[in-house]
């Protein structure tokens, strides 16, 4: 069975999905998305995919909030969907971004009967033999697992995280969907159109599938233990190894204040403008010295301890920083804060991340009057966050094509910049960037560093000298054995090839009918004769006619079938 028929199998089997997607993008007004996508449904799967007499909402709502709606109606994939593109401001505009991260509490609780089955299948034996007390209310619910507060037989008070039953086949079978679905729409994007669908779901399927495996969550925690370990302002909840699976984490319960709450952090005796700079502080650190940080540092995922300690929680979405990156971070924070728009393009073309569309003196252009704006105002009144909410407008409107490590750092660093702003009115995030920078600009000129790179550039050429002579005579040997293939590919190439082949079947089927009825014709006109001395030529005249007419109707009901005419 080739993997076209296995593809397709699968494919039917998620018919039912395939219409609710549909219906729910109906409800919520987006009937130009469900269009494009109704046309592939329809063509890979026939019209009984494709939902009717959807009636559509009626709630006067803006299209970010539709958005929302339609992800939180889809369920916990589509939820995750949107969380990971609320982190995305190169992707979508930042009034999406808002709206979807609405999304990060709304997620309904599983049933206690399910989580204690799930809890009980991982671990291996009933819940008692584990835990002395385990509340039944989730302290907090996520779209993957939900948290329990617990108490082990040697009286330790732990958060256990249970990943919800089935939702890894739940999330396998969504991201085949989701993968299906992109491939759809962007076989019928307009040229300009700057989303890459199918980037997305890629990006976001392999993100999703790390974060439901939460034996990734516990090397995370272990990792930013290590890090903080000589840092008393931050502490990371402790692991329980030993009742920890790929479906539970079981860790030190965190009975804190939420950054927030300005009321609890008065009565505590806490200071908010100590935790707004340890805050950037702790973010800062990850980026710049450890290149290993947390994606979402939103205030859902800190609490606050006596002594105005820090206490990052949710360490399933984390990523890392190559010394480029950082570098790349470092040009950027100097040309705003020096006002060069030029090395902010230079960066970016370094960077290799400009595409065939960017247009650069265009990009410069935007660049300029963005920073221009900023030019005779001191460092202190040039807001960070601001600057890179209209930075990451210029990289859509120019298809500038950052890493996705970049974007989520500079992400964190404005929710952290907007969380650090509102516990003390006179934070400055950028002056406490600027330090960081000017020492990563300044590692470029470290006598090691520089050594370092010398012998590694040496050591290249040296390859490349030893081995070109071999190279170019095996190319040689290959071309004059006929042995060198030229191998093209294009993005709509297979579906090029099969309207050619749909259109040659038809055109095929027209030469048939017309030579039939060219036959028949000249049939019919013989007075007399027989063909073998049973059937006379008028007859077989009428037949042809007959089989002409059935295939003739069969090609326009195909042609009108297909909306295709």
């Amino acid at each position: 069975m080739s993997w076209r028929t296995l593809r397709f199998g699968r494919t039917f089997h998620h018919l039912r999905r395939y219409r609710h997607i549909l219906a729910v993008l109906m409800k919520y007004g987006f009937a130009e998305a469900a269009g494009r996508l109704a046309r592939g449904v329809r063509k890979l799967m026939g019209r009984r995919a494709v939902p009717r007499d959807v009636k559509p909402s009626e709630r006067p709502l803006t299209r970010p909030q539709r958005v929302r709606l339609a992800l939180e109606e889809l369920g916990p994939t589509f939820i995750k969907l949107g969380q990971l593109l609320s982190t995305r401001p190169d992707l979508i505009p930042p009034e999406y971004a808002a709206e979807l991260e609405k999304l990060q509490d709304q997620v309904g609780q599983e049933k206690f009967e399910n989580i204690r089955g799930e809890l009980e299948k991982e671990l291996g034996g009933p819940l008692e033999d584990f835990f002395a007390e385990f509340d039944e209310e989730p302290v907090a619910a996520g779209s993957i697992a939900q948290v329990h507060r617990a108490v082990t037989h040697g009286g330790r008070t732990v958060a256990v995280k249970v990943r919800r039953p089935e939702i890894v086949e739940t999330i396998r079978t969504e991201c085949e969907i989701l993968q299906t679905l992109a491939g759809l729409y962007q076989s019928t994007q307009q040229p300009g159109e700057t989303i890459d669908p199918v980037r997305i779901v890629r990006e976001f399927t392999e993100a999703v599938e790390r974060e439901s495996d939460l034996s990734h969550e516990r090397y995370n925690l272990r990792r930013f233990a290590d890090s903080f370990q000589d840092d008393d302002t931050v502490h990371i909840p402790e692991v329980t190894d030993e009742l920890c699976t790929r479906g539970v984490l079981t860790m030190e319960y965190i009975d804190g204040v939420k950054p927030t709450d300005a009321d609890a952090l008065s009565e505590a005796g806490l200071n908010s403008g100590e935790i707004a700079h340890r805050g950037a502080d702790l973010v800062l650190r990850q980026v710049f010295e450890f290149g290993f940080f947390h994606t979402d540092p939103h205030p859902g995922n800190l609490f606050i301890l006596p002594g105005n300690v820090i206490v990052p929680l949710d360490f399933g979405q984390v990523a890392y920083l190559g010394h480029q990156d950082r570098t790349l971070l470092g040009e950027l924070v100097m040309a705003i804060v020096q006002v060069e728009p030029q090395v902010m393009t230079d960066a970016f073309e370094r960077a290799d991340m400009l595409s065939d569309e960017t247009n650069i003196p265009r990009l410069e252009r935007d660049v300029q009057q963005l920073l221009e704006v900023y030019h005779s105002r001191p460092v202190k009144d040039i807001p960070f966050g601001r600057v890179m909410a209209q930075t990451f407008d210029i990289i859509r409107r120019h298809h500038v094509r950052p890493p996705v490590e970049f974007t989520l750092m500079l992400k964190s660093m404005m929710t952290i910049e907007r969380l650090s702003s509102s516990l003390d009115s006179d934070f400055i995030l950028i002056d406490h960037l600027r330090p960081h920078a000017r020492r990563l600009m300044m590692q470029q000129f470290d006598p090691r560093r520089i050594a370092q790179q010398a012998r590694r550039t040496m050591r290249d050429a040296r390859d490349l000298a030893v081995g070109l002579p071999g190279d170019l005579s095996a190319i040689i040997r290959k071309v004059k054995r006929g042995q060198v293939q030229v191998h093209v590919e294009h993005e709509h190439l297979f579906d090029l090839v099969g309207t050619m082949d749909k259109s040659s079947n038809r055109v095929s089927f027209a030469l048939i009918i017309a030579g039939l009825l060219v036959a028949s014709s000249f049939l019919i006109a013989q007075e007399e004769g027989t063909v073998l001395g049973v059937v006379d030529f008028q007859m077989l005249g009428v037949l042809g006619y007959v089989v002409a007419t059935v295939l003739g109707l069969w090609l326009v009901i195909g042609i009108i079938r297909s909306r295709s005419l």
